[in-house]
Formats: structure tokens, C-alpha cells, sequence
């Protein structure tokens, strides 16, 4: 069973009237089209629709509109991965120092807790916790740069074929 679209028409078709009211003046949306740029992007049956409504709308430049909004939305989510890039690189330098500060407070707990007779189970359990966070941190920020690297890959591989088949006259030759 199909599960219904959150969009009012299919995304591909909305991308392209999206294209041709820019082309014209009117004002879109930029966070709807984003959001509907990044649903024809992510699936492969609305790339095929997108290719398909560039090719029957009556606007000839409609393919040239949506190849500039696409590569548009690549080079925001080229900036938008190396920012993460450059976080991640910061998180995990402060990663790898906590951590390492929360083995020896760790080690330093339980020798302490040796040393005097005492239990060091629970403040060795709470030293380490800061390097569990760490790494769940690295992780979920890996993800996501490859998240939208994967976008970015996507959108730029979809501009080049909107394009290529826009060289095509319309008899497909």
C-alpha cells in the first residue's frame, strides 16, 4: 500500500512549477522548495518524474530553471557538510581530551578507592561516562556529514542529467 505524500502533487511536478513561477517573478517559499528539492533529490522515482515533467512542460527554459535550483541546493549542502566537517574536527578534538581526562580520572578514582578501602565503582562509572558521550557525539555528527554528502552527490548528478536531457530535441534524438 502507498503511503500518502505530504505534499499537495508530486513533488517532481511541484519542483518544475516551482522553476517556471521563479522564471517568471513570483515568490516561492525558499524553505518549502528546499524541502521538496530534497524529496525529489532522495528517491529515485521522482528523479525519473522530474526528468519526465521537464521534458512535457510547455516552458523550454523550465529545464535550465530547475538544473539552477538544484545546483543551488547542492552548493548549500556542500557548505552546509563542511561546516559539519569543521565541527566534527572540533568536537572530536574535544572528544579525544575528555576522554582521555575521563580514563585517568577514572584510573585515579580506583586507585584511590584501592588505596583507602573505599568503593571507586561509582565515581569510575561517572568519569566515564564524559568518553561514552564523546563517541556517541563523533558518531551522530559522522552521519550526518554523510547524510548530506549523499544529498549534495545527488543533487549534482540530477543537474547534470536535467541538463544532458535538455540538449535532447523532442523527438528523444
Amino acid at each position: 500500500m502507498k503511503t500518502p505524500s505530504k505534499f499537495k502533487r508530486r513533488p517532481a511536478t511541484a519542483l518544475v512549477a516551482m522553476a517556471n513561477s521563479l522564471s517568471m517573478g513570483d515568490d516561492v517559499p525558499e524553505d518549502e522548495l528546499s524541502q521538496i528539492i530534497n524529496a525529489v533529490v532522495l528517491n529515485r522515482a521522482e528523479r525519473a518524474a522530474l526528468l519526465a515533467a521537464i521534458r512535457a512542460s510547455n516552458d523550454p527554459d523550465s529545464g535550465l530553471a530547475v538544473a539552477d535550483l538544484l545546483t543551488a541546493f547542492a552548493t548549500e549542502a556542500a557548505e552546509a557538510e563542511a561546516q559539519a566537517r569543521d565541527a566534527d574536527q572540533v568536537i572530536g578534538q574535544w572528544a579525544q581530551r575528555l576522554a582521555a581526562g575521563a580514563l585517568l580520572a577514572s584510573f585515579g578514582a580506583a586507585i584511590a578507592g584501592t588505596l583507602s578501602g573505599g568503593l571507586a565503582f561509582g565515581l569510575t562509572l561517572l568519569s566515564f561516562s564524559g568518553f561514552v558521550f564523546a563517541t556517541a557525539s563523533r558518531i551522530g555528527g559522522r552521519v550526518k556529514m554523510r547524510r548530506r554528502a549523499q544529498e549534495r552527490e545527488s543533487a549534482d548528478s540530477l543537474a547534470r542529467h536535467v541538463l544532458e536531457a535538455g540538449k535532447l530535441k523532442p523527438d528523444g534524438k
